[in-house]
């Protein structure tokens, strides 16, 4: 079961407070500028003034929550994040619905949202319940890894795989998740490790065993990782002797 430690009203108004004083002084620097150029073009002026304003006012949340993993600046530095309530990473159409509702959550001095927020039993302001999202303080883990021993490994066969070949980015995974995989149980491990391993053996076409991947994903992956990374290795080895041999005497 996924478990997230839910931020209370004190931290989020401490990150809004930041959030407020970024928006201010970019609001005052752009101020001056649209001042200073209004001088010039009298009618333009108060025209960029609003659109500014509008844009530090609603822009701001949506565009930093929406594309920055549901973080701004403010709620950056406190480690806060918003996120779905079940726990997916929050979407840029809920960013902008939690932030479209922040106007019925800031009349007046922010009191419905501190209400919404003391009622919910998961610190959910108005937005928050519109849009099913949560915002969750951060936790920092650093999972402990274990050398995947190749030798131990025996690669696949290669007249048992189609023409297709895992991306790097591919084995990282796999390197990732075997490396640690004592962080998970047992039935846990081979149950991820199904997910990918059934994705790879249609991709690899591969005409092996299949009680391989259903019953041992992990040790399917394990094989895969150290078939293509032999393959990927290979060319060097047979291009070190030839390299050797120039210059040698005959």
């Amino acid at each position: 079961m996924l478990t997230y430690q839910l931020a209370g009203p004190s931290i989020r108004s401490a990150a809004y407070l930041i959030d407020l004083l970024i928006r201010v002084a970019a609001f005052s620097v752009l101020s001056t500028i649209l001042t200073c150029a209004g001088l010039a073009l009298p009618g333009l002026s108060m025209g960029l003034f609003l659109l500014v304003l509008f844009l530090m006012e609603w822009g701001y949340f949506v565009v930093c929550e929406g594309f920055f993993r549901g973080k701004t600046i403010g709620k950056h530095i406190f480690g806060l994040r918003v996120i779905q309530e079940r726990g997916y990473p929050l979407s840029f159409w809920s960013a902008l619905l939690r932030n479209l509702v922040r106007a019925a959550d800031a009349v007046p001095f922010y009191g419905p949202a501190f209400i919404s927020m003391l009622c919910s039993g998961s610190f959910q302001r108005l937005g928050d319940r519109v849009a099913g999202t949560v915002v969750v303080a951060e936790r920092r883990v650093v999972l402990p890894r274990e050398p995947i021993i190749l030798e131990r490994i025996q690669p696949l066969e290669r007249e048992e795989l189609g023409s297709y070949i895992p991306s790097e980015r591919t084995l990282s995974v796999i390197e990732e998740f075997l490396g640690r995989r004592y962080v998970l149980t047992h039935s846990r491990g081979h149950a991820l490790a199904w997910v990918l391993a059934t994705g790879l053996s249609r991709r690899l076409n591969y005409l092996g065993d299949s009680k391989l991947v259903d019953r041992f994903p992990m040790a399917f992956l394990a094989r895969v990782y150290v078939t293509f990374l032999k393959a990927k290795d290979e060319p060097d080895r047979q291009q070190t002797p030839q390299t050797a041999s120039i210059g040698m005497p005959l």
